[in-house]
């Protein structure tokens, strides 16, 4: 082991994602132009398609100085040469031909030499074979402080915020900025956090061990060996099955997620018809488990939805006469 050089850790990149693409002006220079997708890699584009405007993403740590780190910078020549946080800063001085440090922020700003910048890495659950995490740099204000914002509303509500599947969108937002005394008016497309679940279902993510959210949850009703094998008592005569990939566990999970946010939606529209849902019903509910409960479920759901307003509609019916 080398001493200050075998305990040093990163998280591995498995790719960049922008904001924008580079197009050319009618005199053949480049320059960027923001787009309201992501610009993924192929391995995204893959799953999310050619233009995609959310991502199901999750933070590997806790700590916003690892995944979301934020400071003034001043590049010269592709290089860094400055670095600061507002309060200090870290620039290469050319006369000494080393790095000192300096009061930021400083006349450089003014002078567009220097701007915030935020650098955004998460993993992208849903995506095979992708060992690491996927970057995206940001100089938007109205970015940075919704990505804060959201961030610190998730731990308010699960205690943390890493490991918890959480959807990164472009949202339009319009803004405006004062120069040399004019205003500036404009649209852009900034990035938010969102759930993708109700309060309740992040509460309850936020109470499940980090290293076990994306695994299956387990039948709690299977408690005894006599639950599992035959009553007869036989030994099995071979062996148990393999239990399912971690991807296949991801991919389960993620299925979870949207069904659930599927039959969530078509409840509230339930709710909002003034259809009271009885007691046997909120039990059958709080009872679903798998993704093909949920799937019973959002029929059930939909049909009710469809038949609002019809004088047969079983508002009494017992538990075990409901389809899901």
């Amino acid at each position: 082991m080398i001493k200050d050089l075998s305990t040093r850790r990163r998280l591995p990149r498995a790719g960049v994602i922008r904001l924008g693409i580079k197009v050319k002006n009618s005199s053949g220079k480049e320059y960027p132009k923001e787009t309201d997708y992501f610009v993924c890699p192929e391995i995204v584009k893959d799953f999310y398609g050619p233009e995609p405007k959310e991502l199901l993403v999750m933070f590997p740590v806790e700590s916003e100085q690892v995944f979301f780190q934020q400071f003034y910078k001043k590049y010269g020549n592709g290089v860094l040469l400055c670095r600061g946080d507002g309060e200090v800063a870290t620039y290469y001085d050319f006369d000494s031909k080393g790095f000192t440090d300096k009061k930021c922020p400083c006349e450089s700003i003014e002078k567009k030499e220097c701007k915030q910048v935020a650098i955004l890495q998460f993993l992208l659950p849903e995506i095979k074979e992708a060992i690491g995490v996927f970057q995206i740099s940001t100089s938007s204000t109205n970015s940075i402080v919704d990505i804060n914002s959201g961030v610190d509303l998730v731990r308010s509500i699960a205690g943390r915020v890493r490991m918890i599947p959480l959807i990164l969108k472009r949202e339009e937002t319009n803004t405006q900025k004062i120069e040399e005394g004019k205003v500036i008016k404009g649209k852009h497309y900034t990035m938010k956090l969102s759930f993708g679940m109700s309060l309740m279902e992040i509460q309850k993510l936020g109470q499940v061990d980090p290293t076990m959210v994306l695994l299956p949850r387990p039948d709690e009703t299977i408690e005894a060996i006599d639950d599992i094998f035959p009553e007869n008592g036989f030994e099995p005569t071979k062996e148990l099955e393999e239990p399912a990939s971690t991807m296949e566990a991801i991919k389960e999970e993620s299925d979870l997620l949207k069904l659930k946010k599927e039959l969530s939606d078509i409840l509230e529209k339930i709710k909002e018809s003034g259809r009271e849902i009885t007691k046997d019903e909120v039990l059958r509910l709080d009872s679903i488990k798998t993704t093909g409960e949920y799937k019973g479920a959002i029929r059930y759901w939909k049909n009710e939805l469809d038949t609002i307003g019809d004088d047969d509609i079983p508002v009494d019916s017992p538990s075990g006469d409901l389809p899901f």
